[in-house]
């Protein structure tokens, strides 16, 4: 009576639990690095710094130029480097979940398996 509810469960309610989880796991990737939004806003200022306007001289000007072109070079390489990082974080984790739900439905026949191969290679 257990195994024949632990299959019911197993093919059923774990089953879907199982793909819930693997779509909250690759959701939760993609929330974390933000690959959208550090998409749209790669070339804004690393953190804002400089980003401001500057009054003064002509040598003040050209000095809040550079510092903010430098910011948005620095902010420009720091957030490609994470949407690359996060692509490359999104396919692992979405060819790990993959390749276990393919796995899950041949798991509880998995000792039988092992069962057989032992067999085969003692004879």
């Amino acid at each position: 009576m257990v195994i024949i509810s632990l299959f019911s469960w197993w093919y059923s309610t774990g089953w879907l639990e199982l793909l819930r989880r693997c779509g909250e796991k690759i959701k939760s990737v993609m929330e974390f690095f933000s690959v959208p939004q550090l998409a749209t806003s790669l070339f804004a200022p690393f953190r804002q710094i400089s980003a401001g306007s500057v009054r003064g001289s002509l040598g003040v000007q050209f000095r809040a130029w550079g510092d903010r072109l430098l910011s948005r070079f620095i902010g420009a390489f720091i957030r490609t480097f994470l949407i690359i990082f996060g692509i490359i974080a999104f396919v692992f984790v979405s060819i790990l979940s993959v390749i276990l739900c393919l796995i899950w439905p041949l798991l509880p026949i998995a000792p039988l398996i092992c069962f057989i191969f032992i067999g085969a290679i003692v004879q």
